[in-house]
């Protein structure tokens, strides 16, 4: 082998110099380190004959050596495969030096634990994120400089389905979110692109009302831009809440609120009818019933006709007092096709 064996001990790179068997013939500190071989000076047999025995200790790596040599096939040919030792991962390129009998090949390690560790936390990520997303009640459309779906949620899905659309997260991807539903005006989706991925700014819809099988489902619909960690628009997050029972809620509510404010009108007219009305009609009410007391004294219809007064001096006064305490304001008609007025109550009485 024309090769220095002993400069290579001082290689800053670590490789290890094999011959088809996979017996060592030289390499650099950090080569011998890789396999638990110290150099102390210079490179006496006995370290290669350390180093021979400690790779013969590691089963994994004499397999995948032996099949990279059987791949190797020409000088200059290399190929690569993936060794763990020790907590420490190498990717290792082998690569053929030589031919004949005598025939050497190069290996050179490269310590990937890092990058290992970095994917792994990486893809741990991933998952931990998009557990988070399939478990949250948002629908979530992540989306590309394009506008194009890149990936969604299943509540996004769910959504999709109430809308009669059969569609999951994989067939979605590629297409453009503005096809996604088609009931989205295809110009508001320009408008939102616009906004979103040319101004950097984020759009919000409150309430995007779809029509269901179901019945209304209503939508609040943010489109946020995503940036990288220079701040750069590389694309966009679609998060949508169903808010159909809160809207419901909230006109319920703003109904109460209007059948509250009615009622305070009428009773605040109760009380001016009380004031302005009931006084005098209690003074019309005494007079009556002081000359319904010497009766003896009038014929027949002159008492029937304060008795009529008294009467309906009485029911206006009922009247009043039912519109002071009112709890509940329930209406019937008039005269039919016409006007509605509070019902009282007062004929079921009469």
């Amino acid at each position: 082998m024309n090769l220095d064996a002993k400069s290579l001990v001082y290689a800053p790179c670590t490789l290890v110099i094999v011959d088809r068997d996979l017996n060592p013939l030289s390499g650099s500190r950090k080569g011998f380190s890789v396999f638990g071989v110290r150099l102390r000076r210079g490179l006496p047999d006995e370290a290669l004959q350390d180093l021979n025995r400690a790779m013969r200790q590691e089963a994994g790596f004499v397999k995948a050596a032996a099949q990279a040599v059987a791949q190797a096939q020409r000088p200059g040919s290399e190929t690569q495969f993936r060794w763990e030792r020790g907590g420490r991962a190498y990717e290792v390129t082998m690569g053929m030096l030589n031919r004949g009998e005598k025939g050497a090949y190069l290996l050179l390690f490269d310590d990937v634990t890092q990058q290992m560790q970095f994917e792994e936390t990486r893809d741990l990520a991933r998952r931990y994120l998009e557990d988070i997303l399939n478990n949250i009640q948002l629908g979530v459309v992540v989306l590309n400089r394009e506008m194009r779906i890149t990936t969604m949620n299943q509540a996004q899905e769910t959504f999709l389905h109430r809308l009669g659309i059969w569609m999951n997260w994989v067939e979605a991807i590629g297409m453009p979110v503005s096809e996604l539903v088609p009931q989205d005006v295809k110009s508001l989706w320009a408008e939102i692109t616009e906004r979103v991925l040319g101004q950097g700014e984020t759009y919000k819809a409150p309430r995007r009302i779809y029509d269901t099988p179901e019945g209304d489902l209503t939508l609040s619909v943010e489109v946020t831009p995503l940036k990288d960690q220079h701040g750069t628009v590389i694309g966009a997050i679609q998060v949508a809440e169903d808010v159909t029972e809160r809207v419901r809620l909230e006109e319920e509510l703003r109904e109460a609120e209007i059948v509250a404010e009615r009622l305070e009108a009428v009773r605040q007219t109760a009380i001016t009818v009380n004031h302005e009305v009931n006084n005098p009609l209690m003074t019309i009410l005494a007079t009556t019933q002081v000359l319904l007391l010497y009766q003896e004294n009038l014929d027949g219809r002159t008492r029937e006709r304060l008795k009529v007064i008294e009467r309906e001096v009485k029911r206006i006064a009922e009247v009043t007092r039912r519109l002071q305490t009112l709890d509940a304001l329930k209406t019937d008609d008039y005269v039919a096709d016409g006007p509605k007025m509070i019902d009282l109550g007062m004929d079921e009485e009469g």
